[in-house]
């Protein structure tokens, strides 16, 4: 990040950094391929291991929850261990999982195999946007970031989308032996490029407590979860909704959501350019197209038209979303909190709105249908978009009335905003 804390640490040497960022956003990028493969793959997964629909979206809520679990507590476990090992070690147990669930013969050994890959979650997130920043010079630090995220859209490009191809023409379980693929080149490449990278800051718990008794630093985590909520309320039946409620085929749904991943690919460069110019507004802009675009989804139903620029709204804003997020809660807490408990805290956070997402986003399936999912998220979105407004608003007028001027300018964006 920009104004990240990690900017400002001894930077590990490395000959080629940007070689090295690559190397770790092809760790993110395995992760979110292995995350989402069910979404893809639900209808088959669900018909193969004798499940319901709704009840196979276990396979999204699981990981997510030892995700949130596993971030904090890698943070401190792995407070001493050189950070090369640890996301070398962390791409690895991915390829692990996968292979587990390849082999599921039944729905208690893959939800197993998923409790696994979100062990690997949690740790890669909480580790690997701090190092690709100290990887790089200070004033390349928010294209390194970039990097990292753009490896996260591209993933949420192809990873629902072929997996729904390839379940469809070949096995569910094709799609976890692929996924598997993806996580040991990534690791290979790893071991290759990446230098030692010792930890930034020597993490225990109390570094996590100024962050979470911070009431701003903490409405910001809650719009964080209502935002990520929303976004797995209704990505989670993503292809069902396509395929039942607006009645297309698997080849036309998948291709909708290649443009889809496209436009979050846009989103994320493109949003990543506005925040050198105004955070708060990338921040608003952001939220209000999310809940145009789930509104448009929901509403829309059987119009394809409508479903098809709710999708289009949707990429954009989801792609931009949690690096907007992220920069905003990192210039909250420059230099008042702990760099990777601020890390640890975002991921944790939007590894639960995950789980709670997709898991009551199950339920609403199951006992009303596959609409409710987009229903659900729109919901959950506005609220989002709602308490941050109030929450900036409320911030503007205390700052005005203590004769602080409220400002952004171009080149460093003022905490005032959110004090």
């Amino acid at each position: 990040m920009t104004s990240s804390p990690a900017a400002t640490h001894a930077r590990p040497r490395s000959r080629h950094p940007l070689v090295s960022v690559t190397a770790i956003a092809l760790g993110a990028f395995s992760v979110v391929v292995s995350e989402f493969v069910p979404v893809g793959a639900l209808p088959q997964i669900s018909e193969g291991l004798g499940v319901s629909e709704g009840t196979a979206g276990l396979l999204v809520t699981l990981p997510a929850l030892s995700g949130a679990v596993a971030a904090p507590a890698a943070t401190v476990l792995m407070r001493r261990l050189d950070r090369r090992l640890a996301i070398i070690g962390l791409t690895a147990l991915i390829a692990v999982s996968c292979v587990l669930s390849a082999a599921a013969t039944n729905f208690t050994m893959m939800l197993i195999s998923r409790l696994i890959l979100g062990i690997s979650i949690g740790g890669v997130w909480a580790t690997s946007v701090s190092a690709a920043a100290r990887l790089v010079p200070a004033r390349t630090v928010h294209t390194a970031s970039s990097v990292v995220f753009g490896a996260i859209a591209v993933g949420s490009v192809v990873s629902v989308p072929s997996s729904s191809l390839i379940a469809a023409h070949t096995s569910w379980r094709t799609t976890f032996v692929a996924a598997a693929a993806v996580a040991v080149v990534a690791a290979l490449v790893q071991a290759l490029a990446l230098p030692k990278i010792p930890t930034a800051d020597r993490v225990t718990m109390g570094h996590f407590r100024p962050l979470l008794r911070s009431v701003p630093a903490n409405v910001i985590l809650a719009v964080v979860f209502l935002v990520v909520f929303a976004q797995f309320s209704a990505y989670t039946f993503v292809v069902p909704y396509l395929h039942e409620v607006t009645g297309f085929t698997t080849g036309l749904a998948s291709g909708l959501l290649l443009g889809y991943g496209a436009l979050t690919i846009v989103g994320n460069f493109g949003g990543g350019a506005l925040l050198g110019r105004s955070i708060r507004g990338t921040v608003i802009a952001t939220l209000v197209l999310g809940v145009g675009g789930l509104l448009a989804l929901s509403a829309g139903g059987t119009v394809t038209a409508l479903v098809c620029v709710g999708l289009a709204l949707w990429g954009l804003a989801w792609g931009n979303a949690p690096v907007a997020l992220q920069h905003w809660l990192y210039t909250y807490g420059q230099n008042k909190f702990s760099t990777e408990a601020v890390n640890a805290t975002f991921t944790a956070v939007v590894q639960v709105a995950v789980a709670s997402g997709s898991l009551l986003s199950g339920v609403a399936v199951n006992t009303v249908g596959v609409r409710s999912s987009a229903a659900l998220g729109t919901v959950a979105s506005a609220i989002a978009c709602v308490l941050a407004l109030g929450f900036m608003a409320l911030s503007a007028r205390r700052a005005t009335a203590q004769g602080t001027v409220v400002a952004v300018s171009r080149e460093e964006p003022k905490a005032a905003l959110l004090d």
